[in-house]
């Protein structure tokens, strides 16, 4: 209806203008000045109408778009200072020019106008001359609450493009984190745990021990289950499945896995105390690959001679325990199944490849040439694949082709034993099961069919993909393992005295004249190759050492040092780079080992190629776990690693911290829960 007025008022002037100045005209061509006159008066009349219209026009419209704008800058306003969205303006010079309420009241009301970002945002990780650099994104803590900030560089005056600040948005993200952790700490862990010395423990008790022993056992693991807020069940007389939360899992870790200590010392009639091994699985998608994590961690704890538990935990994994010595198993059946197994490869076998570690000590290559003599019987072509290095190596190849012409053909280096294999030939790897520590690298990779024979405990690094892993960590030295497998490799075979003398040497230099690490089997072993034609006399001119190796060995020790009670350390500054050197430091750790009060001893090499370490133990500390954590492995009473990067002083206080930790773990009653373990 408005419209329809509009548009009548709007042609009625436009009508009566029409009319005024046809009146205006006609008088004029007439000559009526009247009528003239009269037609002027009516346009006056049209044009003012016509121009107060307009001007009303006009201040209804600015009146609207002022009201428009107020509102526009109302809303714009209250968006900016209710929006859940800290927002902060800072100038080119990391002052605050301007801040939303919401900004103010997250900064705990400290951003005043002209404040530096330093006064406003935590320091350090909020360091103006960082952040406005470029866009970022980030979180943040400020007080007790998390944020997610977002930084967007600006131009804060006209300036030009060097005159640059930046706006901060803040973000609140504190209920997701707490929610993110909840998750986080609820998460399900799974675990397998294996009684792994039962029949050893069990052997000779009559039924009442036997079952008291299995219950207190059960009791000890249900506790601590129970204690962590998990379940528990056990489903073989060996063999348990615990699910706890991740939670949890930190907790026991805290206390580094106190239920090994308390499985330990159980004595209920039993003379061997009972040791479990644990496998634990965290942070995997699904409980199938928790499943298999943990057990994968089972058995790694198994290899590694049982009595520990392995942690799979935010992709890595820790070890725990290992504290009692690996008991020495006294039934010979899997070295008859493991040897049947060989005697298989090796007949459908197109060529033997035996290779040790690099640097060969006696171990390595007795332990070699026992395997080789195995593949030779059945009249394979058999090659040992050296590294050259090392003077063991050197002595022995000497013997070797002065006592017997065949083995100069089956010494072979890299290159030699490159030109000989065939897709159909297998690896025999001895004394050694990480990749790393292989004489010849190239040789691993060409050979997909390997075996592994070994002596020392599990890494977690081994190789993977082998036919057979013979692994026991309760033997002496992997000569040992070798020789206990010729009893039912072939009954008729008759061995040189190169043979038995070599692999008598590899037990001898393991357990330091059967001062260590030495069982019921070892001597055995050593009996059977002493009537097998081992020489005595033989074995001492390889262990004789030059007048210099004499001397600096002697010098190493007399400037050892006990830093801490229990701990013997000595430093080879400005070793030559020769291959002595190893030799040297291991025996001088060997001979600090001796003195009175001495439970480890380490000694560090410092050369242009790094650091050679090389550390005993008397078996109540393990030095493979030390040498571990810095990258190296071993056995638990003898152990090394070579390191670049540090120096020997540098090191040195690293293993002081790490032996003192150790001998004060001995030292402790680690049982007690209330020791903060």
């Amino acid at each position: 209806m408005e419209k329809i007025s509009k548009k009548f008022w709007d042609g009625l002037r436009v009508g009566i203008g029409i009319l005024g100045s046809i009146a205006v005209l006609y008088g004029v061509f007439r000559g009526e000045l009247v009528l003239a006159f009269g037609g002027f008066a009516v346009l006056l009349i049209v044009y003012y109408f016509s121009q107060r219209n307009s001007r009303i026009k006009d201040a209804w419209l600015n009146h609207y778009l002022d009201t428009v704008v107020r509102n526009i800058e109302r809303a714009n306003n209250y968006a900016v200072q209710r929006i859940p969205v800290g927002i902060a303006v800072f100038d080119k010079e990391g002052r605050l020019q301007w801040k939303n309420e919401l900004f103010a009241t997250w900064v705990g009301g400290k951003a005043d106008e002209g404040d530096p970002m330093s006064k406003v945002l935590p320091p350090p990780e909020n360091n103006f001359d960082t952040i406005s650099l470029k866009d970022a994104e980030k979180q943040i803590k400020i007080a007790d609450r998390s944020f997610n900030m977002l930084v967007r560089r600006i131009q804060t005056s006209d300036d030009g493009e060097q005159d640059t600040g930046v706006v901060v948005y803040l973000m609140d993200i504190t209920d997701r984190e707490r929610q993110k952790k909840r998750y986080e700490a609820e998460k399900v862990c799974f675990a397998y745990i294996q009684f792994d010395n039962f029949s050893d423990v069990m052997k000779g008790l009559n039924e009442s021990i036997r079952a008291n022993l299995a219950v207190e056992v059960n009791k000890a693991i249900g506790e601590w289950a129970e204690e962590m807020q998990g379940i528990f069940l056990r489903y073989a007389d060996d063999l348990y499945m615990v699910s706890i939360s991740r939670k949890s899992l930190e907790e026991t870790v805290a206390r580094k896995f106190d239920v090994l200590d308390r499985v330990r010392e159980i004595k209920v009639g039993n003379k061997i105390p009972p040791t479990i091994s644990v496998g634990m699985a965290s942070d995997e998608r699904g409980l199938l690959a928790l499943s298999k994590k943990a057990q994968s961690g089972l058995d790694l704890a198994l290899g590694r001679g049982g009595d520990q538990a392995v942690v799979s935990m935010g992709g890595d994994m820790l070890f725990f325990g290992a504290k009692s010595s690996v008991q020495a198993k006294s039934t010979r059946v899997r070295a008859r199944v493991v040897s049947q197994a060989i005697h298989e490869l090796m007949l459908n076998a197109d060529k033997v490849f035996v290779m040790g570690h690099v640097n060969e000590d006696y171990d390595a290559i007795g332990s070699a040439l026992g395997v080789a003599k195995m593949a030779m019987s059945l009249n394979k072509e058999t090659y040992i694949v050296t590294s050259g290095q090392g003077t063991s190596l050197g002595r022995m190849e000497d013997i070797a082709t002065e006592a017997d012409q065949a083995y100069e053909a089956v010494l072979v280096t890299e290159e030699r034993a490159l030109e000989h294999i065939t897709p159909g030939s297998i690896l025999i790897l001895v004394d050694h099961h990480r990749a790393m520590l292989s004489a010849s690298q190239k040789v691993l990779e060409g050979i997909e069919r390997r075996v592994i024979i070994d002596h020392h405990r599990r890494s977690e690094d081994a190789i993977k993909n082998a036919i057979l892993f013979y692994m026991e960590p309760s033997s002496s030295s992997t000569s040992e393992l070798v020789t206990e497998m010729l009893h039912y490799f072939d009954d008729t075979m008759e061995f040189t005295k190169l043979e038995a003398s070599a692999l008598y040497a590899g037990i001898l230099v393991d357990t330091k004249n059967f001062a260590v690490q030495t069982g019921e089997r070892t001597f055995e072993a050593a009996a059977f190759l002493r009537r097998s034609g081992a020489d005595p006399r033989v074995v001492s001119q390889l262990f004789k050492d030059d007048q210099a190796t004499v001397m600096q060995r002697a010098k190493l020790i007399s400037q050892a040092r006990i830093p801490y009670p229990g701990l013997a350390i000595s430093i080879y500054k400005q070793a030559p780079e020769g291959q002595n050197t190893s030799v040297i430091i291991a025996q001088t750790a060997d001979e600090l080992l001796t003195m009175d009060d001495v439970s480890v001893s380490v000694v560090i090499s410092e050369g242009l190629d790094g650091l050679g370490i090389s550390a005993r133990s008397d078996g109540h500390v393990n030095v493979q776990i030390m040498m571990e954590e810095l990258g190296g492995g071993g056995h638990q009473t003898v152990a090394g690693v070579k390191v670049r990067g540090i120096t020997a002083d540098e090191m040195e206080v690293k293993i002081i911290a790490m032996a003192k930790e150790q001998l004060e773990e001995r030292d402790t009653d680690e049982s007690n829960i209330t020791t903060g373990r």
